[in-house]
């Protein structure tokens, strides 16, 4: 699997061998996926925002914003959730990067607190306000992923507002002043009415992934649920069930999301 290395600094730009084009929130895909050895438009450097990544292969690779979505001969756009799973997990974490890099640069044109045109920084990645001084980086939104366990069964809910019928794991926003932790004990409470304990072996991390829907960084867990009665909140579960670890449900995540981790985590402990 080509290794990706992000970039350590925003400039001067290398010559780049990878190309990403992005627009309205999709990818351009070739014949060979999403990733172009040559950029598949001729457009003007004013109509193009270029974005250094970091390494694809050992190859300097970038991202371009294109404002008008174009059809283009031989390509199609595709959204990122259709990709995740059609190319390899590496990939997808550099399209993943390749989108909010983009949408970042496209939503901080303009300050946020004064209204004036915001410009580059000269050597972060940021874009900064000239007036009031004001600096906006990329923005990330820590969350926290837990499947509640129970001996040996998980709890496993269907989400309201997903659009496929996935058995998944519980998950929410980290609050401001919270920690990790703090945030899974409060989001199993709120989500499903039910305990989750914080004792050594209790809370179990089991790792981090960046996940580009739009900015999130999801932080993984197993808790083990030491009380309280199951009551899913209709608003943003349908329907929560426990399920023994030898008849998961075959409608879960795939192995490439944290959820589907968590939950193949656990079927397969001892």
């Amino acid at each position: 699997m080509p290794d990706f290395n992000p970039a350590a600094t925003v400039l001067p730009h290398p010559e780049f061998h990878w190309h990403i084009v992005v627009s309205n929130g999709e990818v351009l895909c070739g014949e060979r996926g999403p990733l172009h050895s040559i950029l598949p438009i001729s457009l003007s450097a004013g109509e193009l925002a270029t974005h250094y990544l970091g390494d694809w292969a050992g190859k300097p690779c970038a991202v371009h914003h294109l404002p008008l979505r174009l059809a283009l001969p031989g390509c199609e756009w595709r959204g990122l959730r259709a990709l995740l799973g059609a190319v390899e997990e590496s990939q997808f974490l550099l399209l993943g990067r390749a989108m909010q890099v983009a949408s970042w640069d496209l939503d901080h044109r303009f300050c946020g607190r004064c209204g004036l045109q915001t410009s580059y920084h000269a050597k972060d990645r940021a874009r900064v306000c000239e007036h009031c001084n004001f600096s906006v980086y990329p923005r990330i939104s820590p969350c926290v992923i837990m499947l509640l366990i129970r001996g040996d069964e998980c709890l496993l809910a269907r989400h309201a507002r997903h659009r496929h019928a996935l058995y998944t794991a519980l998950a929410g926003f980290i609050e401001p002043g919270e920690s990790a932790e703090q945030a899974v004990v409060r989001e199993a409470e709120e989500e499903v009415g039910l305990a989750v304990g914080l004792e050594p072996g209790q809370l179990r991390y089991v790792g981090s992934q960046p996940w580009p829907f739009p900015g999130q960084l999801m932080i993984g867990y197993l808790a083990e649920v030491t009380g309280g009665e199951l009551r899913p909140d209709q608003d943003e579960i349908a329907e929560a069930r426990w399920f023994h670890r030898s008849e998961i449900p075959q409608a879960i995540p795939p192995v490439e999301t944290l959820s589907g981790q968590l939950i193949r985590t656990f079927v397969e402990m001892r």
